[in-house]
């Protein structure tokens, strides 16, 4: 009996692929867990402790003085100054441990944004997201000072995160959870606050028992406000939850290169943007600002608000610097200019801080063209709205002398964004 040859049959390729996925994932894993502890250990070989100078100096000063906090201290935000004074006082001040700490929050980064990208994509998705957003220059080489920038790159991740995650569940905790992580942001630095409010609001609204709810936030904010208050009334006499704005606002009207303010037994204090010194298109062109000249106020603590706005109107009514002007050089500090203090050339990590600051306009510009085109899907927009709308309140603002590293936290946004752009065949209004 003869039989009819039966050819050899092809291996499913859908199969293998499925087959290979989770080995894949498992090396993902394994690369990710590697990244976390290349930044925990950051840290120790680019200790903190090693540059204490300029704000560096201030924040671990601010600490230290945390109970009973200078005027540098109810100037500046609350909450960067109660986790340093935390980490200090638990660690007993020892160097290896207040080290371990900094690491802690170096390497909490990109796990943060691994789990909120893992709600909205697959893990495989999520996993290779984390790695790019852990291995972004700026936000590894940050973590070598005491900045304030440290915690917020950290905690706006887990915002993000708990944000969406509250969204899925829609349970009373899961707000209250992301409404204590979006007070820790706003309260570590004053430009979150609008992006805290909005993401917030919009959670509430797609969130069933809003009364409850409501009163739950309220609450939460109320509480970390009070605290903030509570820690720099002493000093200021007047109601600053989000620190002294009047100081940069002041600095911001003059239109001079530096500015002194004289406290009287508080001390004297000179200040000069980094903006100011470091080249904004380096190493292209060694253009900086036309500013000259120091603005000196005096300032009596004692009268509350008083000094702060009469010196304000003063100083602004002296100017002869362009408004116009002023608004073009703020706007190019925030898209070219130097992340100071992390952007040395002298080190490996400062010089790929220095060189890769050239992608954001870029990609800036890939959000913005897909935004338009509705690259984005469902709850993905939280993501390129909350990035675009703070970067939009840093063009347009003008209390305040502009720098690079206040676009520093959204930065892992921004490229988060990037990765979350569908096709146009998966994209849907």
């Amino acid at each position: 009996m003869a039989y009819a040859h039966e050819p050899a049959k092809r291996p499913d390729q859908r199969a293998v692929s499925d087959a290979k996925a989770p080995v894949r994932e498992v090396r993902l894993k394994a690369l990710l867990f590697a990244l976390l502890a290349l930044r925990l250990c950051y840290p120790f070989f680019n200790s903190p402790l090693a540059h204490l100078f300029s704000d560096p100096q201030r924040h671990w000063d601010n600490a230290a003085r945390f109970l009973d906090p200078s005027i540098m201290g109810a100037n500046d935000p609350f909450l960067y100054q109660a986790w340093l004074y935390a980490l200090r006082t638990l660690s007993g001040g020892a160097a290896p441990a207040v080290i371990f700490g900094c690491g802690l929050l170096c390497a909490a980064m990109p796990y943060g944004w691994y789990r909120a990208l893992r709600e909205c994509r697959p893990r495989r998705f999520a996993l290779i997201g984390a790695l790019l957003i852990g291995l972004i220059p700026e936000s590894l080489s940050v973590y070598g000072y005491f900045m304030n920038e440290t915690l917020l790159l950290t905690l706006l991740g887990f915002c993000i995160w708990q944000t969406l995650r509250a969204r899925r569940k829609r349970t009373a905790g899961a707000f209250a959870l992301a409404c204590v992580l979006w007070s820790c942001a706003a309260l570590t630095r004053t430009l979150v606050v609008p992006m805290a409010a909005c993401c917030v609001l919009w959670l509430w609204t797609m969130l069933p028992q809003k009364l409850g709810k409501a009163i739950i936030g309220i609450g939460i904010a109320g509480a970390f406000v009070a605290c903030a208050c509570g820690h720099a009334q002493g000093k200021l006499h007047f109601f600053a939850p989000f620190g002294n704005l009047y100081f940069n606002e002041i600095y911001s009207v003059s239109g001079r290169r530096e500015i002194a303010v004289d406290y009287g037994p508080d001390g004297f204090y000179h200040f000069g943007g980094p903006s100011f010194y470091n080249p904004t298109f380096y190493p292209f062109s060694t253009w900086t600002t036309a500013r000259n000249g120091v603005a000196s106020i005096r300032i009596d603590l004692s009268r509350g608000r008083t000094d702060w706005i009469s010196e304000k109107a003063r100083i602004a009514a002296q100017s002869d610097f362009p408004p116009v002007r002023a608004w073009l050089e703020n706007l190019t500090y925030l898209l070219f200019g130097q992340i100071w203090p992390n952007s040395t050339p002298h080190t490996p990590m400062g010089w790929l801080t220095l060189w890769s600051r050239w992608l954001w306009p870029v990609l800036i510009g890939v959000i913005l063209a897909a935004a338009v085109m509705r690259r984005y899907r469902g709850d993905e927009w939280l993501l390129p709205a909350a990035a675009l709308g703070t970067l939009a309140l840093l063009m347009f603002q003008s209390q305040g002398v502009m720098e690079a590293r206040f676009r520093e936290p959204i930065d892992p946004m921004l490229l988060a964004a990037v990765l979350l752009i569908r096709p146009p065949r998966q994209a849907v209004a």
